[in-house]
């Protein structure tokens, strides 16, 4: 397909009428499905995400094709630049505003892959609109919880993305600094999704929350982030090896990091002190095969035994991860030694 071609093709994508605008998105969204049709696109990448934002907003049949071929393109941060160039946060939110509209999915997901980038997620926030900044994020905050309370099993979870917007968007601190404002219930929002029974929910949750518990101390939000216990709760029943079983690794990893930066804190391990944590983390570290999720539970384990001044109860489990951890040490740098060993010999 030459240069011409493709130009001829994307510009069907605004013709008056939907048969041809949706057979020529339909053509656009088969070559963004691979490698080799996406080289293809770059000649005319620019011209072509103005003509399927445009398509969008013509609506028709055409509409889900263009929205998966922007999704397709939007891996790629030179289409994402040229997207936001283009306004698309705001004409993607306002098609979600729109309940009517039967493509939440992808839109939500063309979000997501948009704020990976920095830029992505400050224009998502409105950081610097002044009254404006989070409104956005509050409406996709809303409908991701009430869907994610009301969608009947089985059914397509249309906002499960968000989750993954969420994680994106709190590695900025003036983002976690917006959203964990008091009033914006972004905390009592997002703990209840480390329990749904989506996979992608529960991993962008988790994302989100060690986003925010891993600089909580530094950006000064520590106190606000223990006030509601029930975080903890939460975050402790990730790991503790009792059914509903967490069967998503990074969950899991992202969870028990989060603990660990916590337990490093005076306010924060006196908090998962009184959650029960070491109990937790006792019966969770017995049958844990991951080493990441290990090597977090060991570390945590370490901390409460050096700041110990509880009853020996849950202390034995305690000990036992702390040890785990110094074994696991010692065998790592027995590994080196020999491979160094190793390695003089063969030089020799």
């Amino acid at each position: 397909m030459t240069v011409s071609d493709l130009g001829e093709l994307i510009g069907f994508l605004e013709d008056s009428r939907d048969e041809i605008r949706a057979m020529s998105a339909e053509i656009v969204a088969g070559l963004t499905a691979n490698a080799e049709g996406m080289e293809k696109l770059k000649c005319v990448q620019r011209p072509l995400i103005i003509k399927l934002l445009q398509c969008v907003v013509l609506g028709g049949d055409a509409v889900r094709k263009a929205l998966v071929a922007l999704v397709n393109l939007s891996h790629e941060p030179a289409v994402v630049e040229i997207l936001l160039d283009s306004n698309v946060i705001n004409q993607v939110m306002e098609s979600i505003r729109d309940r009517t509209t039967p493509h939440v999915d992808l839109l939500t997901s063309l979000l997501a892959n948009i704020t990976i980038s920095e830029r992505g997620s400050k224009e998502l926030l409105q950081l610097g609109k002044g009254s404006m900044e989070g409104h956005h994020m509050a409406v996709l905050l809303k409908k991701f919880v009430i869907t994610g309370t009301t969608n009947p099993p089985g059914n397509d979870d249309l906002y499960e993305h968000v989750a993954s917007v969420l994680t994106n968007v709190t590695r900025l601190r003036e983002a976690r600094l917006l959203l964990l404002e008091p009033g914006r219930e972004l905390l009592p929002a997002l703990v209840p999704q480390l329990q749904s029974s989506n996979a992608l929910r529960r991993v962008g949750a988790a994302g989100a929350l060690k986003n925010c518990i891993m600089s909580a101390e530094k950006d000064g939000t520590l106190d606000f982030i223990l006030e509601d216990r029930t975080v903890l709760t939460h975050m402790l029943r990730c790991i503790n090896g009792q059914p509903p079983l967490e069967k998503e690794d990074t969950v899991r990893e992202r969870i028990a990091e989060a603990i660990l930066v916590l337990a490093g804190t005076d306010k924060g391990r006196d908090a998962l002190w009184d959650a029960g944590a070491p109990e937790a983390l006792r019966k969770g570290y017995e049958d844990e095969q991951h080493p990441g999720v290990c090597l977090a539970m060991e570390r945590t384990a370490e901390i409460f035994l050096s700041h110990s001044t509880i009853d020996s109860g849950p202390t034995p489990g305690v000990l036992g991860l702390a040890s785990s951890a110094k074994q696991l040490q010692q065998q790592q740098q027995q590994q080196q030694q020999q491979q160094q060993h190793e390695l003089a010999q063969e030089q020799g």
